[in-house]
C-alpha cells in the first residue's frame, strides 16, 4: 500500500509540473500548478469514522455522484494543508534557484 501512495504522490507532482508548462505566463502557472496538486495530493478519510483513507478528487467524484454527502468543508482542510505544503516547497525550491 505504501508503494501506491508514494507512486501516487509522484504522479501528483508530474502532473502539476506538467500543467505548470502549459502556461506562458509564469505567476499563473505557479498559481494554478500549486492548486492542481493540492487538490490532487491531498487524501483524507473515505468518510466520517472510517479507517480507509481515499484522495480528495475521488471523494468529491463520489459525494457527487453515488454516496450520500458527508459534507464538503471535511474536505477542505486535507486540500489547505496540501496546498500550503506545495506552496512551502515551491517557494523554498524559487528561493534557492535563485541564490
Amino acid at each position: 500500500m505504501l508503494v501506491f501512495w508514494i507512486l501516487y504522490f509522484v504522479l501528483s507532482f508530474f502532473i502539476s509540473f506538467a500543467f505548470y508548462k502549459l502556461f506562458s505566463h509564469r505567476g499563473l502557472g505557479f498559481l494554478s500548478s500549486i492548486i492542481l496538486f493540492g487538490l490532487l495530493s491531498g487524501i483524507w478519510f473515505v468518510y466520517p469514522g472510517s479507517r480507509e483513507l481515499a484522495p480528495i478528487v475521488s471523494i468529491l467524484f463520489l459525494e457527487n455522484t453515488i454516496v450520500e454527502s458527508h459534507g464538503y468543508l471535511r474536505l477542505f482542510r486535507p486540500f489547505l494543508i496540501s496546498f500550503f505544503v506545495g506552496l512551502f516547497f515551491s517557494l523554498i525550491y524559487l528561493f534557492l534557484r535563485k541564490s
